[in-house]
This record gives C-alpha cells, structure tokens and sequence, in this order.
C-alpha cells in the first residue's frame, strides 16, 4: 500500500483503519515506520532522551510517540507537532526500553510485570 507520508489526513486515515481492525502491529512493521524510527534514533545519536534529562547515559531502542498514536494517528509519522501555543515541539522521542515502559504503563511497574507492554514488541 502506498501512503503518501507527507499528508497527515492521510497517514491518520490509514493508521486508524489499523487501529479499528485492530492490524496496528501493521504499522509498526511498516517500511514508513522502519525508516522513520531509524532516522529518528540516528538524529538523537541513539541516546533515550529521558535518561538525558536526569543527567545520565542510556542507549535508545524506541522512538516514542509523545502524542500517542491510538489518539493522533495523523501523527503517527510526523517528527513533530504544533501546540495550543504554536510552538513546535517533538513528536517522536528515542527513549531506552525502561523509559518507555514508565512513560506508558508507570501504573505496571509498581506491579513488576514483565512482559512486553507495547505494541512495539521487538
């Protein structure tokens, strides 16, 4: 299928038709995705943006969405986004699995649950 990555109306339309089927693993294997993720992860030199923050060195293995997906699908492929302010601000964040996991799911890890918890299972 061929998605024209610059218009956003229709990657969300394609990203939702993958949600409401329940097919968003499609997505996450996507060469449009791939390629992103790798772009993404190389302009941040592979470092997880939140370990970064506190001061400290850990290498990324996912690129976040920080508007999630599920919500803004016509996102789903966009480095950044506009806010209520107008300001530019990052949509995609390279951050280490540990990170995303507390981004995503803070309410699980008090649980110690171990198994993947991301759509991105890889």
């Amino acid at each position: 299928m061929y998605i024209n990555i610059h218009n956003q109306e229709e990657v969300g339309k394609w990203v939702q038709q993958l949600i409401d089927e329940e097919r968003l693993h499609e997505f996450y294997t996507s060469s449009y995705w791939l390629n992103l993720r790798d772009e993404v992860l190389e302009e941040f030199k592979y470092e997880c943006q939140d370990c970064k923050k506190r001061g400290k060195y850990k290498k990324a293995t996912i690129v976040h969405h920080v508007k999630h997906l599920r919500e803004h699908p016509r996102l789903a492929l966009s480095k950044t986004y506009i806010d209520e302010n107008g300001k530019e601000q990052i949509q995609l964040k390279p951050v280490c699995k540990s990170c995303h996991e507390y981004v995503e799911h803070p309410e699980r890890l008090r649980h110690n649950v171990k198994e993947p918890l991301t759509e991105e299972r890889w």
